[in-house]
């Protein structure tokens, strides 16, 4: 057994080789059984969506199947012959949208076109197939990175065209992280720009298309239905306030106590009960991964490891835009308290400050804060939400306090 932690490691026959792995093979066997033609899976931060989807991406894909077959070797999937019935069945084309990120639109425009080069690279042996002029020329100006933009609308589409042909069978689609473009665009003021473009992307790809067998998404959030998937009747949410595999993601409590048994840290659970977890998925205690993994690869040392990830400044900007009265009520759940509100999954970036509910959801969705006493009715999903843990609240009192250190500058310099 290995005991190194999988620090950033998001491969996952690199973990299976030289780390640390909590099992979660169940879930192919469950997600198997009766998935939706496209699933998106919101989840926060540094919840091992990617992991997740590489999981899902060895076991599925035709190519190397029996050399990934062996990633699988003793665990629990192993035993469910009905999944294992479908492994190395099918192509899989998978894309990260991680790195797509820009301070203008012309930036994230170059980071597309090279993203997308780059795929189309590792799928270079499609053109030793009979293409037609048409679609060799397409390939080509995607590969060298030197089309027209607008044409890349319908490259994820063109490509799984490509890949039925070739193999003779419907590829699977995995798109990970699909709105960090979509956050990105919010965050530096192109955000028009940027949804017209990704609307198009992946309608594409995912909306009724022949040529895909099912598609799987992750993402923070779930774009509203007028931005992204106004035109989709074939899409699946599964998210922090709906859910149907509230542990496909993050770790239960027994997943965490399995670990402070294997790695010889019994008596910890207090510590990492106090610390990382907290948030409620589905009736489920969850613990946040990322800062897991962290802990212990630092020898027990708790601290606010999430406050480093990526996202993070995202909290920063919904503070300074907020209401007098929603901070006071933030404030007071830093003390331990809690806050009503009616969750609404299904806004636009533009609603975040003029709406204090689809705040208190963005604080949800992005791990922020997480919900008590939920309560659905014709109206919608209401509930009382409260900080998951002491992280978390170190986390809100950085922010709060650089806040309020920031307004006080800017008092001062206005009396001068």
């Amino acid at each position: 057994m290995h005991t190194s932690m999988p620090i950033g490691i998001d491969d996952f026959a690199k973990v299976r080789s030289d780390y640390y792995f909590v099992d979660k093979t169940a879930f192919l066997g469950a997600f198997l059984k009766n998935h939706a033609e496209v699933t998106l899976f919101t989840r926060p931060r540094r919840f091992g969506k990617t992991l997740t989807l590489s999981m899902m991406r060895y076991f599925l894909d035709i190519e190397g199947a029996a050399e990934h077959r062996q990633l699988f070797d003793g665990l629990v999937v192993a035993g469910d012959s009905a999944a294992m019935a479908e492994q190395g069945t099918r192509p899989v084309l998978f894309l990260t949208l991680k790195g797509w990120k820009g301070l203008t639109w012309d930036v994230l425009q170059v980071r597309v076109r090279d993203r997308l080069g780059d795929l189309f690279n590792e799928h270079d042996f499609l053109l030793k197939d009979d293409l037609n002029a048409y679609d060799r020329q397409k390939f080509g100006e995607v590969l060298c990175k030197n089309g027209d933009f607008t044409s890349l609308s319908d490259a994820l589409a063109f490509l799984l065209r490509l890949m039925e042909s070739h193999y003779g069978r419907k590829p699977v689609l995995l798109l990970d992280e699909y709105d960090v473009p979509i956050q990105s665009a919010w965050e530096h003021g192109y955000y028009d720009e940027a949804i017209d473009f990704f609307r198009e992307f992946y309608s594409a790809a995912l909306k009724t298309n022949p040529s895909l067998d099912f598609a799987v998404m992750t993402g923070v959030l779930r774009i509203a239905k007028e931005n992204i998937f106004s035109a989709f009747n074939n899409l699946k949410v599964d998210s922090v306030l709906q859910m149907k595999y509230p542990e496909a993601f993050g770790f239960t409590t027994a997943e965490v106590e399995k670990i402070t048994h294997d790695l010889g840290c019994d008596g910890k659970m207090e510590e990492l009960r106090e610390w990382y977890d907290g948030y409620h998925f589905a009736g489920k205690e969850i613990y946040n991964p990322r800062s897991v993994v962290n802990y212990f690869d630092s020898g027990c040392h708790p601290r606010a490891y999430w406050v480093h990830t990526s996202g993070n400044a995202i909290l920063g900007e919904m503070l300074r835009h907020a209401k007098n009265r929603t901070l006071d009520e933030l404030e007071s759940v830093m003390q331990g308290g809690n806050v009503r509100a009616t969750m609404q999954e299904d806004f636009i970036y533009s609603e975040i400050y003029r709406n204090q509910d689809a705040l208190y959801t963005l604080l949800v969705t992005t791990g922020y804060l997480t919900t008590e006493h939920v309560e659905e009715d014709d109206l919608g999903i209401k509930a009382e939400l409260v900080i998951p843990n002491r992280e978390i609240r170190e986390i809100f009192q950085k922010e709060l306090g650089q806040m309020k250190r920031k307004e006080k500058d800017h008092e001062t310099a206005d009396t001068l």
